[in-house]
């Protein structure tokens, strides 16, 4: 039996539980991997994606909510507005959509909803809302993890995050948002830039 066939009864079995009366036990958290979207749908007020994902069976894979793993949208639907739009001009344009859109480290959610990391042609979308100032970014670290990896993320004066084309002060905002085990630092602002990245807009490295 295949990882995706798992994947498919758990995901039958819960959408079972989530319609019954009583409560559903907690599965224990795990990822089933990654998946490339066929086709962006549309997107709600909730800026979950609704999408098409021809390699998973059609009871999961079309038409299916993905919320971005580590986002953090507005409460109120109407603050989401310009987030939306943002979006909605980067995934459903007619005239430049990306060439790949692929869910990374997929779990399941509530209501029959995916959480991925979602990468738009190589960026991470999260990085990316965050960065244009669209949304905030929520990190849950452990407390070993806070202890271990924060100080050394901060020894170093520029900080930026793997999957990013900016770098930050490691006084900045974003830097102490971002995820320690995906974070690279550098000694000085030409060694950064000698990667490829440009400046933070927020703290002018």
């Amino acid at each position: 039996m295949t990882s995706k066939h798992i994947f498919l009864i758990l995901c039958v079995f819960f959408a079972a539980n989530a319609f019954s009366q009583k409560p559903a036990t907690p599965l224990p958290v795990e990822s089933y991997g990654d998946a490339k979207v066929s086709t962006v749908l549309r997107l709600d007020e909730h800026v979950r994606l609704y999408c098409n994902i021809s390699e998973l069976p059609p009871v999961i894979g079309q038409n299916i909510p993905v919320c971005i793993n580590g986002l953090k949208p507005a409460a109120d639907a109407k603050d989401n507005l310009k987030l939306l739009m943002f979006l909605n001009d980067l995934l459903l344009s007619k005239n430049n959509k990306p060439e790949t859109i692929l869910l990374k480290d997929i779990h399941r959610g509530e209501q029959f909803c995916l959480i991925a990391n979602i990468e738009v042609d190589g960026q991470n979308l999260c990085d990316l809302l965050v960065e244009n100032n669209l949304a905030q970014k929520v990190i849950e670290v452990t407390q070993s993890e806070k202890k271990d990896s924060l100080p050394a993320m901060n020894q170093s004066g520029f900080t930026a995050s793997k999957s990013s084309k900016v770098y930050h002060r490691s006084t900045c905002a974003h830097t102490k948002r971002m995820d320690a085990a995906k974070a690279v630092t550098f000694s000085s602002r030409e060694n950064a830039e000698k990667t490829g990245r440009r400046p933070c807009k927020i703290c002018k490295p």
